[in-house]
């Protein structure tokens, strides 16, 4: 693996109607959304279910940065699963990036991929936050996870560079 990059986009509304059916993620949602992480990532995620844990607690706790419920979307199976998700935080603590909501993680059940939940769940995001006033969003990514990237350019994501790179 390689670097991250950070991308960040403006907020819009989402003028696409969901295929799926999107609630807001809760903390009754934490052990299903653990199980979710942990076996989402083949490489790079969390090395146990135990770890993916502790991550979705800290998102719910705010220990990332202050947690938006309402940006902050699940896809759920027809029997109660959580099929996908993105957790969305207002700000990212310690990190250095822009002072914009920030998406912390999206993942989607392998079973599940390639059906547009991933884009579903970002519009929804954004859609949420704009009506909430924010005008950006921002994330971080592996710089070698084409996927993703491309998910992300159709969405109008561009790479931030900190004004401090520019002196």
């Amino acid at each position: 693996m390689t670097g991250t990059i950070t991308l960040i986009a403006h907020t819009a509304a989402n003028t696409k109607t969901p295929a799926v059916t999107l609630r807001p993620a809760g903390p009754e949602d934490a052990d299903s959304l653990a199980q979710l992480y942990y076996s989402s990532y083949e490489q790079g995620g969390v090395s146990s279910l135990e770890e993916a844990r502790q991550v979705i607690r800290g998102v719910f706790d705010g220990e990332y940065g202050p947690f938006l419920p309402d940006a902050s979307p699940v896809v759920v199976d027809d029997d109660g699963t959580v099929v996908a998700a993105a957790l969305v935080l207002s700000r990212r603590i310690g990190e250095d990036l822009p002072d914009v909501p920030y998406i912390f993680e999206l993942f989607t059940a392998a079973s599940r991929r390639r059906q547009g939940l991933a884009e579903q769940l970002v519009r929804c995001a954004m859609g949420t936050l704009y009506n909430n006033g924010y005008d950006q969003v921002c994330l971080r990514i592996d710089e070698d996870n084409a996927a993703a990237l491309a998910l992300y350019l159709t969405l109008d994501f561009n790479r931030w560079v900190p004004e401090t790179d520019y002196v």
